[in-house]
């Protein structure tokens, strides 16, 4: 069965989550968009080499930096590790941030996959051409903001509308899935963090990547910014916000405010222990 432990980044959920699988016995599924790829080792705060030797991690190092990696990748590598079929027979602990990952995962959603021939073709259009790509293919504009990835995306769907992605079925609990870890001092945690990552060097980690994806440079984007630290602790700031909304709209995780981890462990293994 699949428990998750998911928070406000920052919040310590990482290394409670380890604490938790040593104690139980448990592997760990990260549900982390980023900490896909290798080589971001610092800036997604990943489990040491010692860590991964006492408690086996998926999702980890999983993509090469030059990579787009989505939701559907994603889920078709649990496929290929038999996660939803050893979900029936052992228990993992789920652990991140990521709420599309989250979504997908329980409500084993159906997905139009990408074309990378259509897709290469479409990259090529600017905003006003893949409008009138809508217009001539009367296919209807995106009611949400306009933008050239929402554009493309609309156009994909339309072309690949019958094509459909199905996850296989997994096991969770029937009600609460597991809990939001909202840390009231994440602000602080996350400056805090911050320092740290630049100290074991993060500055040289985001230069050594070459020929980044559009989602690792969302990422690194900051990365030779005179106010490198002020930037990072802005965009992790926007993150944090982000998460708390996505998962308060979920109801079958249980959102919890402190700053005891215990609390937090008490309500997880509660949930884990009532099956």
């Amino acid at each position: 069965m699949l428990y998750f432990l998911t928070g406000i980044t920052a919040s310590g959920k990482s290394a409670l989550a380890h604490k938790i699988a040593i104690e139980r016995n448990l592997d760990i599924i990260s549900l982390d968009s980023m900490a896909v790829y290798k080589g971001l080792d610092i800036l997604t705060d990943k489990p040491t080499e010692v860590m991964r030797s006492q408690v086996l991690y998926y999702g980890i190092d999983i993509a090469d930096p030059d990579q787009n990696f989505s939701v559907v990748d994603y889920l078709n590598y649990l496929i290929e590790m038999e996660i939803p079929e050893k979900s029936f027979v052992k228990d993992f602990l789920v652990v991140g941030g990521t709420g599309l990952y989250f979504r997908s995962l329980i409500n084993s959603f159906e997905f139009r996959p990408t074309d990378p021939a259509i897709r290469s073709e479409l990259e090529l259009l600017n905003v006003d051409q893949l409008l009138k790509f809508h217009k001539l293919y009367d296919i209807e504009p995106p009611e949400t903001e306009i933008n050239k990835r929402r554009l493309i995306r609309n156009i994909e769907n339309s072309i690949l509308e019958d094509v459909k992605y199905v996850f296989p079925p997994i096991n969770i609990p029937e009600k609460i899935v597991g809990v939001f870890w909202n840390h009231p001092d994440y602000l602080k945690r996350i400056k805090d963090r911050t320092s740290n990552m630049i100290d074991r060097g993060l500055v040289d980690e985001m230069n050594n990547i070459q020929n980044p994806s559009k989602t690792v440079l969302q990422a690194i984007g900051m990365n030779l910014s005179r106010d490198l630290e002020k930037n990072i602790n802005l965009k992790t700031n926007r993150l944090a916000k982000k998460q708390l909304t996505w998962f308060k709209q979920e109801d079958r995780i249980k959102i919890i405010e402190t700053s005891d981890e215990v609390i937090v462990k008490d309500e997880l293994e509660r949930i884990i222990d009532d099956k």
